[in-house]
C-alpha cells in the first residue's frame, strides 16, 4: 500500500478540525470491533456484501455506510452501489495499530471530556 504523506494529512487534519471525532467515537469503534472497516479496505462492497461478510444486518450496514460515505470517512460508486476505502482511508482506520491509527485517536477523544457539563 503507497501512503502518499499530502493526502494522507489532509485526510488526517479533515478528521482532526473537526467535531465528528466527539460525536463518531463510539461508532468509530463499534465499526472496527465488527471489522467493517476492516472487510471494507480489503474489496469494495455494496451494503449486502458487507453484512454478509460481516455477518451483521444489511439495513444498519446500509445506514452506516451512508453515514461515513457522506462524512468522507468511505468513498461510493453511484452506478455499481459499491462502497470502498482510499489507501489513506484503509491506513487510518482499518489498518492495525500504528502511529496514523485513528481507532485509538477516537477512543482517546471519547474518554477525555473535551466540553464542560
Amino acid at each position: 500500500m503507497a501512503i502518499y504523506t499530502g493526502k494522507f494529512a489532509r485526510f488526517y487534519s479533515a478528521i482532526h478540525h473537526r467535531r465528528e471525532p466527539v460525536i463518531y467515537a463510539s461508532t468509530i469503534d463499534a465499526s472496527n470491533r465488527l471489522a467493517l472497516f476492516a472487510a471494507l479496505a480489503e474489496n469494495p462492497s455494496s451494503a449486502e456484501e458487507l453484512a454478509d461478510i460481516t455477518k451483521t444486518e444489511v439495513c444498519c450496514v446500509r445506514g452506516w455506510l451512508a453515514d461515513f460515505a457522506a462524512s468522507d470517512y468511505l468513498q461510493y460508486d453511484a452506478a455499481s452501489e459499491r462502497y470502498w476505502m482510499t489507501e489513506q482511508q484503509a491506513y487510518a482506520l482499518a489498518d492495525k495499530p500504528g502511529n496514523a491509527y485513528i481507532k485509538d485517536a477516537f477512543a482517546a477523544w471519547r474518554k477525555s471530556q473535551l466540553f464542560g457539563r
